[in-house]
Protein backbone atom coordinates (compact mmCIF):
# COMPACT_ATOMS: atom_id res chain seq x y z
CA UNK A 1 0.00 0.00 0.00
CA UNK A 2 1.39 3.46 -1.13
CA UNK A 3 1.56 6.37 1.42
CA UNK A 4 -1.19 8.04 0.05
CA UNK A 5 -3.72 5.28 0.33
CA UNK A 6 -2.66 4.37 3.81
CA UNK A 7 -3.24 7.95 4.33
CA UNK A 8 -6.62 7.97 2.89
CA UNK A 9 -7.46 4.81 4.61
CA UNK A 10 -6.46 6.30 8.00
CA UNK A 11 -9.16 9.23 7.66
CA UNK A 12 -11.65 6.56 5.99
CA UNK A 13 -11.02 4.73 9.68
CA UNK A 14 -10.74 7.33 11.94
CA UNK A 15 -14.08 8.91 10.36
CA UNK A 16 -17.35 8.61 12.01
CA UNK A 17 -20.43 7.13 10.34
CA UNK A 18 -24.15 7.35 11.81
CA UNK A 19 -27.32 6.56 10.54
CA UNK A 20 -29.90 9.49 10.43
CA UNK A 21 -33.50 9.17 9.21
CA UNK A 22 -34.54 12.46 6.58
CA UNK A 23 -38.07 12.77 5.09
CA UNK A 24 -37.05 13.16 1.27
CA UNK A 25 -34.62 10.05 1.48
CA UNK A 26 -35.15 8.05 4.32
CA UNK A 27 -32.06 6.18 6.42
CA UNK A 28 -28.70 7.90 4.89
CA UNK A 29 -24.92 6.81 6.60
CA UNK A 30 -23.67 10.40 7.24
CA UNK A 31 -19.58 10.25 7.69
CA UNK A 32 -18.18 12.80 9.33
CA UNK A 33 -14.55 13.37 8.91
CA UNK A 34 -13.77 16.84 10.52
CA UNK A 35 -11.74 15.06 13.63
CA UNK A 36 -10.19 11.84 11.52
CA UNK A 37 -7.58 14.10 10.17
CA UNK A 38 -6.44 15.10 13.85
CA UNK A 39 -6.75 11.71 14.78
CA UNK A 40 -5.12 9.83 12.23
CA UNK A 41 -1.87 12.45 12.59
CA UNK A 42 -1.50 11.31 16.56
CA UNK A 43 -1.77 7.81 15.33
CA UNK A 44 1.20 8.12 12.85
CA UNK A 45 3.34 10.68 15.04
CA UNK A 46 3.26 7.60 18.52
CA UNK A 47 3.94 5.08 15.13
CA UNK A 48 6.94 7.42 14.32
CA UNK A 49 8.36 7.91 17.61
CA UNK A 50 8.12 4.25 18.37
CA UNK A 51 10.21 3.46 15.50
CA UNK A 52 13.07 6.00 16.28
CA UNK A 53 13.30 4.90 19.83
CA UNK A 54 13.94 1.74 21.25
CA UNK A 55 13.82 1.43 25.40
CA UNK A 56 14.20 5.00 25.52
CA UNK A 57 17.49 5.31 23.06
CA UNK A 58 16.93 7.29 19.51
CA UNK A 59 18.15 5.37 16.97
CA UNK A 60 20.25 7.76 14.67
CA UNK A 61 19.11 6.34 11.70
CA UNK A 62 16.24 6.49 9.82
CA UNK A 63 15.34 2.84 8.91
CA UNK A 64 12.41 2.28 5.76
CA UNK A 65 9.36 1.85 8.06
CA UNK A 66 10.21 5.13 9.45
CA UNK A 67 10.55 7.26 6.51
CA UNK A 68 7.20 5.07 4.88
CA UNK A 69 5.00 6.61 8.09
CA UNK A 70 6.58 9.95 7.49
CA UNK A 71 5.51 10.19 3.93
CA UNK A 72 1.73 8.92 5.31
CA UNK A 73 2.43 12.10 7.41
CA UNK A 74 3.04 14.48 4.78
CA UNK A 75 0.03 13.00 3.19
CA UNK A 76 -2.28 13.55 6.19
CA UNK A 77 -1.22 17.17 6.62
CA UNK A 78 -2.00 17.48 2.73
CA UNK A 79 -5.32 16.17 3.13
CA UNK A 80 -8.07 18.63 3.28
CA UNK A 81 -10.96 17.13 5.65
CA UNK A 82 -14.79 17.14 3.93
Amino acid sequence: MTPKEKAEELIDKFSERRKLFTETKGWIIHVDSSKAKRHALTAVDIIISNNQTICGKLISDVNENTAYWCEVELHLKNIITR
